[in-house]
């Protein structure tokens, strides 16, 4: 098959898509959590600190850890609900692992309530988890989805 130009841009972007869209899905809910935990429910300080560990390490790596486990196990495997059933499920098993790990690291920093909130906290982190996974699913895996990242050229 002849690769032209139109074919390989079209190529990049298929491929590049589930990257940037988990990225921006991630950062912004990072950033939330960041805003309601780190500044919020909190008394502010280390504000720094918290903003580096949340919405850079955690939306940033994990944004892309969960775009390249969608690359691997879904893109060009499944379809339409399916995909979007199983991105669910991997947000739920990554981001609920992530949020595991960041509880229990606030444990010993504190920078987020984890440790006078543990409830709300962990609530919170596989809420959006769910929400996270749903949102990117239907945005990458369904018509409509695909629609809306057309109209913002992602």
């Amino acid at each position: 098959m002849l690769i032209t130009n139109k074919n390989s841009d079209w190529m990049r972007a298929h491929y590049l898509r589930p990257l940037y869209v988990s990225l921006i899905v991630s950062v912004l809910a990072e950033v939330l959590l960041f805003l309601y935990f780190g500044v919020y429910a909190t008394d502010g300080s280390e504000l720094l600190n918290k903003f580096l560990w949340s919405v850079v390490l955690c939306g940033i790596g994990m944004g892309s850890v969960f775009g390249a486990a969608i690359l691997i196990f879904v893109l060009d495997r499944m379809t339409e609900w399916f995909a979007v059933m199983m991105t669910t499920t991997i947000a739920i098993i990554l981001f609920g692992v992530c949020n595991l790990v960041c509880f229990k690291l606030d444990q010993t920093f504190n920078y987020f309530g984890g440790a006078t909130n543990p409830q709300l906290f962990l609530f919170t982190g596989w809420l959006l988890s769910i929400i996270g996974g749903l949102l990117v699913g239907i945005l990458l895996f369904t018509d409509r989805g695909e629609r809306i990242l057309d109209q913002f050229e992602v």
